[in-house]
């Protein structure tokens, strides 16, 4: 079980273990907002209801960059190559060079696109000019968003995404 975490205001900080949140919550450090109705903690002599969600009591210091992370670039390029415009899912994809790695080509936000395997297979260590490529849209390093940082599994609760700002992921 997972334990979302907000910092003083209700922003989303981090997802974090049961066993890290109840320690927050017993040290004081955090009180409960939600917490899951069906699953208990038991010690000797109380029970705990396991939390869903916490809030830190004091500001806690936000990292404000995106990690780059082959993840990350399928969630800033919306799991769509950027080549042909296909969409699909994560295991499908994989990442290109814009600039090969061949030609100096740099492993960062500003030069990794999301890409189909066949479009990577066409394309392969040419440059654009030299295959005749073009991208929909020159890649960027993303701002920070908690939906790039935070990932939410299919089993998480979805009260969670009523802690996320509504906005479209920046690219």
């Amino acid at each position: 079980m997972r334990t979302l975490l907000l910092d003083c205001n209700y922003f989303p900080v981090k997802i974090i273990s049961w066993q890290k949140a109840m320690i927050l919550y017993l040290s004081e450090r955090a009180e409960v907002v939600d917490h899951y109705e069906d699953k208990l903690i038991r010690t000797v002599s109380k029970s705990f209801k396991l939390p869903k969600v916490l809030r830190l009591f004091q500001t806690h210091k936000l990292s404000h960059t995106v990690k780059f992370t082959r993840m990350n670039v399928f969630y800033r390029d919306q799991f769509q190559c950027q080549y042909c415009s296909i969409k699909l899912p994560p295991g499908e994809l994989t990442f290109d060079h814009v600039i090969p790695v061949s030609q100096n080509g740099a492993t960062n936000w500003e030069n990794v696109v999301t890409c189909c395997k066949s479009c990577n297979t066409a394309k392969g260590s040419k440059s654009l000019n030299q295959c005749g490529m073009t991208l929909l849209k020159r890649p960027r390093k993303p701002r920070w968003s908690p939906e790039l940082c935070l990932r939410l599994l299919d089993d998480d609760p979805v009260e969670w995404w009523n802690f996320f700002p509504r906005q479209k992921l920046a690219s």
